[in-house]
């Protein structure tokens, strides 16, 4: 086969690209109906799907099939799960290939999992046309734990790989819509801004205790506890479990003063710790979104408490 001008500039496009290419690039570097059948038929180039072409011998990597995806539909990126993992988020590794397309594209795709909505924010990574970080979190708000949300959010954030006001600005253009997880994201987002909202100290442990009232085993429960080892400057904690040596803190603090004050909090556990006390701390958060999974790590550690 004679190698042509058009091949070098497709071979040049395919090296920045995983190997692919798509039908309508390689007509706009000069390629026509002739030339793709030929380059087909000797087996130089591959179709894996529709309209995008891959030459022979590039290597079959996760990247090359999300740019293969990316290409086969028009004005498309990578979404969900997969855009999670393409920025490297913590958690998430290469798996399907989900794609986020317009509300009024009703195409199909043999492979990836198409997700139609409108006005997602998009940015590009390692050369593929990815959802921004602040439009994956929103899309993935549902499809993982709270726990995991929360602590890619908080990874995101520290990293300085998104900002509070970037996810404000998703927060607010999804406002007054039924868009799944809106309550979630509005809650861990209102938590970490600098002037967000704090929930008054009374009904945080409200709802601490409206928890601990729950608990079947009905362990006997210290409100505002101290303990020998504790001066009077370090204070309180919310509530002390005197039979199971469990100590549980209600944090209404905002997510900023939170992390300002990481150190001190753990070594007030070490100490506990060090004088037999476990330490169980929650968020606003995690006392109003995730209320089931509170009740059950507190009925586990009450239950193994006992038990031993």
């Amino acid at each position: 086969m004679r190698f042509t001008e058009i091949d070098r500039k497709i071979a040049a496009l395919a090296a920045k690209q995983y190997g692919v290419f798509s039908r309508k690039q390689a007509f706009a570097l000069g390629a026509s109906d002739r030339f793709v059948q030929r380059r087909l038929a000797d087996k130089h180039w591959l179709k894996p799907v529709a309209a995008v072409y891959a030459l022979a011998g590039s290597a079959g990597t996760w990247k090359r099939q999300c740019k293969i995806a990316e290409l086969s539909v028009e004005e498309s990126a990578l979404a969900g799960k997969a855009a999670a993992a393409l920025h490297r988020l913590p958690g998430f590794r290469p798996g399907g290939v989900e794609l986020v397309v317009s509300a009024n594209n009703f195409c199909g795709h043999p492979w990836a999992t198409l997700h139609r909505y409108s006005g997602a924010t998009l940015t590009s990574v390692d050369g593929i046309a990815v959802t921004t970080i602040e439009q994956t979190l929103f899309d993935i708000s549902t499809r993982v734990g709270l726990w995991t949300l929360e602590r890619t959010m908080d990874d995101a954030l520290l990293e300085k790989r998104v900002t509070i006001d970037e996810l404000d600005e998703r927060l607010q253009f999804y406002e007054g819509s039924r868009r799944p997880g809106l309550p979630r994201m509005r809650a861990l987002i209102g938590e970490r801004k600098q002037d967000g909202w704090v929930p008054p100290e009374s009904e945080l442990e409200a709802l601490l205790h409206a928890v601990l009232e729950r608990v079947p085993s009905r362990p006997r429960v210290v409100r505002q506890a101290s303990a020998p080892w504790w001066s009077e400057a370090t204070g309180r904690v919310d509530v002390l479990l005197p039979d199971q040596r469990l100590i549980i803190e209600a944090d209404g603090r905002r997510w900023h003063a939170r992390y300002t004050d990481f150190d001190r909090d753990r070594w007030r556990d070490n100490v506990a710790t060090a004088n037999n006390h476990r330490v169980m701390r929650f968020t606003w958060v995690h006392l109003t979104q995730l209320v089931d999974d509170v009740l059950e790590l507190v009925d586990q550690a009450v239950t193994r408490s006992t038990a031993a």
